[in-house]
């Protein structure tokens, strides 16, 4: 059954060993750790082959979209009605966002895991609750690059934001 919504049944990446660096699953098909780590396993053992770029391939009625990496391969992983080329669209955009946000840095397992915050706020931008929010990693990325300044920076911005909000309240009520 089709739906107007594309979603996503589950993501990770996994290192070079088929050990899980990062994961988050969005139904209840893999309700436990022990699930989700054979799951991850027969993935990793049916994708594994490849050396880099990125494939498409059917596993128990789950389609699975993957890119590889020097030392990481990134899962998406859909039901079999989804439309696969959405969701190699959002691993691509995935991708793009974080080699945007890491200043074209080559995605790498070290790189993943420095950045783990940027990482997964890149995934909750992108993701919510398994249905596809947004895929313009252009769009993703200004989100998640949004960067506070530094304490001292904060209470003097919030300072002149007060001073600027009571100025524009007393011309109106003039």
């Amino acid at each position: 059954m089709s739906s107007f919504l594309y979603t996503v049944s589950s993501f990770f990446i996994l290192d070079n060993k088929g050990e899980r660096v990062i994961s988050k699953y969005y139904n209840n098909d893999f309700d436990n750790l022990q699930k989700q780590r054979a799951f991850e396993k027969k993935v990793f053992d049916k994708t594994s082959k490849v050396n880099f770029g990125g494939e498409i391939t059917l596993l128990d009625n789950y389609l699975i979209v993957y890119k590889a990496f020097s030392n990481i391969i990134i899962y998406m992983i859909g039901d079999s009605d989804q439309n696969e080329i959405a969701l190699l669209y959002v691993l691509n955009s995935f991708v793009d966002t974080l080699q945007n946000l890491f200043e074209n840095s080559q995605i790498n397992k070290k790189l993943i895991l420095d950045g783990i915050n940027y990482t997964l706020l890149t995934l909750d931008e992108i993701i919510d609750g398994g249905v596809i929010m947004e895929s313009d990693s252009t769009v993703v990325a200004d989100r998640v690059g949004i960067k506070l300044p530094e304490n001292d920076d904060l209470e003097e911005s919030i300072n002149k934001t007060v001073t600027s909000v009571k100025e524009q309240f007393f011309s109106f009520l003039r």
